[in-house]
């Protein structure tokens, strides 16, 4: 069968995940308080200017600095300290992450973590552990206590662009939204099943297809619909539960998902393919 041939690929790339490890370059990097050196973006590394600055300017504590998928928190402790971590919320409070630390100019050390963040949350509630002590941010944007009078740090999350939205989406009614984009933002090039590259300018008039294990891998079932007033088209249709590979087929060419980072390998012909996991539909009484 068709999904035996298929096995996970052994890396999950997330754009959050690229950006934690080029902050955490960034911050180890010796910069002085008014450097007049510029330091530049590793080659092939997706971060905007504008991002790539605030974050190798990190010299002193703050409040929480959010970007698309990540969120940088910083602390000084007022004495020496060995050992600073976040835990969160939404992890029950039982993962510590760990804070790394860098000498500024003036000999201090600051610490700092950049923690990647699903762009579907709007809040992250969270404490600090400061060589064993737990304790409330003193850089939280915002604070309040829990039901038993717990002081927590918050920090409000802005709201992601559009372009952001996550793909494709599993619906109540047991159906699939499938979603495609030409936006630069997204990619400016799309990768192939059997990795090439293609400029997203290439494409004129495109006819988009979804095919995949669920529609039997029919190049011409399921068509996208569009652009909407946003630039995406979308085709939604009926998946059910459990895993899923597919592609999209643009104007003939067979891509992976630009909004997809999951993925899978044909073993037989080496191609790479898009990946879903639908989950189980709750029953309703």
């Amino acid at each position: 069968m068709v999904r035996e041939r298929i096995r996970h690929t052994a890396e999950r790339v997330r754009p959050a995940a690229r950006r934690l490890a080029v902050a955490l370059a960034l911050l180890a990097l010796p910069a002085a308080i008014g450097a007049q050196e510029t330091a530049q973006p590793p080659v092939g590394v997706d971060m905007t200017s504008d991002t790539w600055l605030q974050v190798s300017g990190i010299t002193r504590p703050g409040p929480p600095r959010v970007f698309d998928e990540l969120v940088v928190f910083s602390y000084q402790p007022p004495e020496f300290a060995r050992y600073v971590a976040a835990a969160f919320a939404h992890e029950g409070f039982r993962e510590l992450h760990t804070f790394s630390v860098r000498k500024l100019a003036n000999g201090e050390d600051l610490f700092y973590l950049a923690y990647p963040v699903d762009i579907t949350r709007t809040q992250l509630d969270y404490r600090i552990v400061v060589d064993g002590v737990w304790m409330v941010d003193p850089n939280a944007p915002q604070r309040y206590r829990d039901d038993r009078g717990v002081p927590i740090g918050r920090v409000v999350l802005r709201n992601r662009p559009v372009y952001r939205t996550p793909s494709p989406v599993s619906n109540d009614d047991g159906t699939t939204t499938f979603r495609f984009s030409f936006d630069i933002r997204i990619a400016a090039t799309l990768e192939t099943v059997d990795r090439q590259r293609i400029s997203i300018r290439s494409f004129q008039d495109p006819e988009i297809y979804v095919v995949g294990t669920f529609n039997g891998w029919d190049p011409f079932a399921d068509r996208l619909r569009g652009p909407d007033e946003n630039g995406f088209y979308a085709v939604t249709r009926p998946v059910p539960p459990g895993e899923h590979y597919y592609y999209f087929l643009v104007n003939g060419r067979r891509v992976l998902d630009p909004l997809n980072d999951l993925q899978g390998r044909d073993l037989q012909t080496g191609t790479l393919v898009s990946r879903i996991t639908v989950p189980a539909r709750t029953t309703q009484r």
